[in-house]
């Protein structure tokens, strides 16, 4: 599987079916973490539609009612390989995983409030 690509770069893959058992992997982890606190996980963004070619980057967004609960996971989750990385989005959390040492992306993880605007704009396929 490819999968990964280092921060900055570009390029675009055809649809890989062990893109969706990475995805769903990941959430099912997310789940153990964060239990309640999540109130939905989803897989996002182009990896998560077959038809068409993606970044080998898979997006979750993960629906919360509030930011601090999350927080308080950032030592557990790290312990996981997912790291926290702030908020450049306003109201979002962004985590990644994969080889922080050689700058190479696998996974964005989005922390959004749930049926929020952000929630909504990454769900809401038209």
């Amino acid at each position: 599987m490819s999968l990964g690509l280092k921060r900055g770069t570009v390029q675009l893959e055809p649809h890989d079916k062990q893109w969706d058992e990475a995805a769903i992997q990941t959430i099912k982890n997310l789940k153990s973490i964060l239990g309640d606190d999540a109130v939905d996980i989803q897989h996002i963004g182009s990896t998560a539609i077959p038809a068409i070619k993606a970044k080998p980057i898979i997006d979750i967004a993960v629906g919360v009612t509030d930011f601090e609960k999350i927080m308080s996971y950032n030592e557990q989750l790290q312990k996981e390989g997912i790291f926290y990385r702030g908020s450049d989005v306003e109201d979002q959390i962004l985590y990644v995983m994969g080889d922080m040492e050689k700058d190479i992306r696998t996974h964005h993880i989005h922390i959004v409030k749930w049926n929020g605007t952000e929630w909504k704009n990454y769900i809401d396929v038209v």
